[in-house]
């Protein structure tokens, strides 16, 4: 009976399992998205690499660096990163619509050698162009901070990305740090009186070569569209500009080329302008730490907007200071303000979002498409990879090859052929459909230092500095033995992590091998947290894990 009865209740037992498993809901599939529609997720910014993280999994060994090239290569397709989605759409028409910028940094397209990165010049052409397709009026503002370095490349740099603010319509460009290291004689050859409109070079507490005379920086600059009149100004504070600007006796002041003055004398005299001028709204661009942006704003609620010229990872709203909107706008392209201005006498006269400048939601413009073809092009036409002269390695040895290596590591040498970082020059031009090469659009980067650094053998990946016995492409080789270098150091090679190899193999020859292994010795805990984070770093190998990389290049042994 005990027996019966228990056969009976598990045979409910499972018709009532098998009834919940019927009716139980089956978890939503995630909705179809068009490609060029983002999925809709919460406002937060997904963890994006480029040093706020461009978000992307890494993938290849290849080694790269903080530069502003394309993606050039990686091992596995990752899932494309997840956006906001666009809110500017459903706006009504403003007056006049602005997208404000800072911080380029030299990212001329989206930094890193990984899929799915953000920012570019190529899309953000695709934003302002999402934004005219609205029907609205659009002009460009940066806060400044466009370049990185100084020397040849950087100018060369800076000139690309100008002709792409001008072709964007940009009207305003605050001179920031990064910009008076460029050397005020250079600027003001660059500040250009044509283009309709003017891109304007703006600094009202700074005055290059002794005078205001001459229109380089300009104090101010005030926008007009269907009757709405934007007043644009930029001033320097005292902290920051110690960065690029020395404390000065009043003689040495004088008579130096680049001069600062009290940026609150400087934004009484442009707010009196704007009230001559009758401006409906005041924009200023800030090269200011927090602490002063919050003086300013208190001591000049006048202004509508101020950005900060440091955008951190970007504010998703404005932080109110009183009445002053306060705007982060991100860095290296990878963000940017969209900003509406309405009647003033309307409840929202002033709207304001945050983009995500991602492929989900903005197509490449073939225009800096064919801006950076040039920008390579100029590289290789002006030298740039000898504009320095080779430097002497710390160790005081140089490079010799993998290929000497491989002499007697024939394991090790076998295993780094078939790795990414075997073929780290091919992937730098096209034409070697190296994986992810359709992500160069056709334009080699074989030229560029910035690219070269962590592709090749015999660089400083940081630096972009060309080592004695370095890597040198045949074109630029002074003699025979120059022309052997891009053959001998093409790829990141066993010299890269272990360093130069002279002094190793003349201590082997010499018999004296305690001292060759010591000479050229990698500890793992080194190599994680040294070697191979100057170039997979923060910016182009955001999700980089040592351990899943190193099960793809580890070579146990001598041999």
């Amino acid at each position: 009976m005990r027996n019966s009865t228990f056969i009976v209740l598990s045979f409910l037992g499972l018709i009532f399992l098998a009834a919940s498993l019927i009716w139980m809901p089956l978890p939503e599939k995630p909705p179809t998205t068009d490609p060029g529609t983002p999925a809709t997720v919460p406002p937060p910014i997904a963890a994006s690499s480029q040093k706020q993280g461009d978000p992307e999994k890494p993938t290849s060994l290849i080694a790269t660096k903080k530069s502003d090239t394309a993606p050039v290569s990686s091992d596995v397709a990752e899932p494309a990163p997840l956006v906001s989605p666009l809110m500017f759409p459903e706006w009504p028409k403003p007056l006049l619509a602005f997208i404000v910028t800072g911080e380029q940094f030299g990212y001329f397209e989206p930094c890193g050698c990984t899929a799915n990165q953000l920012g570019g010049m190529a899309r953000r052409a695709g934003l302002f162009s999402k934004v005219e397709s609205l029907g609205w009026t659009v002009r460009g503002v940066d806060v400044g901070g466009l370049s990185r370095r100084s020397g040849p490349q950087a100018q060369i740099k800076f000139e690309t990305m100008l002709e792409a603010l001008r072709e964007m319509k940009y009207v305003a460009l605050g001179m920031g740090v990064a910009e008076l290291r460029l050397d005020p004689g250079y600027l003001l050859a660059q500040h250009l009186d044509t283009g309709d409109p003017r891109l304007c070079f703006l600094g009202a507490n700074l005055t290059f070569l002794g005078t205001k005379e001459i229109g380089t920086p300009l104090s101010y600059t005030i926008v007009e569209v269907q009757g709405c009149k934007v007043g644009i100004t930029s001033v320097m504070s005292d902290k920051i500009r110690r960065e690029v600007i020395p404390d000065r006796t009043p003689e040495e002041a004088a008579v130096a080329d680049l001069q600062w003055s009290d940026p609150a004398e400087a934004l009484t005299d442009v707010l009196n302008r704007f009230e001559e001028e009758k401006v409906d709204f005041r924009v200023l661009l800030s090269q200011s730490t927090d602490e002063e942006i919050r003086e300013q704003a208190a001591a000049f609620p006048q202004f509508d907007i101020i950005v900060a010229a440091d955008g951190k990872d970007g504010d998703r709203e404005p932080e109110m200071i009183g009445p002053v909107r306060l705007l982060r706008v991100g860095e290296k392209g990878k963000t940017a303000g969209v900003v509406g201005l309405y009647p003033k006498g309307e409840k929202d006269s002033i709207r304001y979002e945050l983009v995500t400048v991602s492929a989900a939601h903005f197509s490449e413009s073939e225009k800096m498409a064919e801006l950076m073809k040039v920008y390579q092009g100029r590289l290789k036409d002006s030298s740039i990879v000898t504009a320095e002269n080779p430097v002497a390695h710390p160790s005081g040895a140089t490079f010799v090859g993998a290929s000497k290596c491989g002499e007697c590591h024939t394991k090790a040498f076998d295993i780094w052929k078939e790795t990414p970082h075997a073929h780290a020059f091919e992937s730098l031009d096209p034409v070697h459909q190296r994986h992810g090469y359709e992500r160069l659009h056709g334009i080699a980067r074989d030229f560029d230092p910035e690219c070269l650094s962590c592709h090749v053998t015999g660089w400083d990946p940081e630096e972009y500095v060309r080592f004695q016995n370095g890597f040198l492409n045949e074109e630029f080789a002074a003699d025979d033995s120059e022309k052997l270098l891009q053959a001998l150091m093409g790829g990141s090679q066993c010299e890269n992590c272990h360093g130069p190899g002279s002094r190793h193999v003349e201590l082997i020859e010499a018999g004296n091998t305690e001292a060759a292994a010591k000479e050229v010795r990698v500890t793992l805990e080194h190599a994680k947290n040294e070697t191979c984070g100057k170039c997979h770093d923060a910016d182009n190998s955001p999700d980089f894990n040592f351990e899943k990389y190193w099960e793809k290049v580890k070579h146990p042994g001598l041999d």
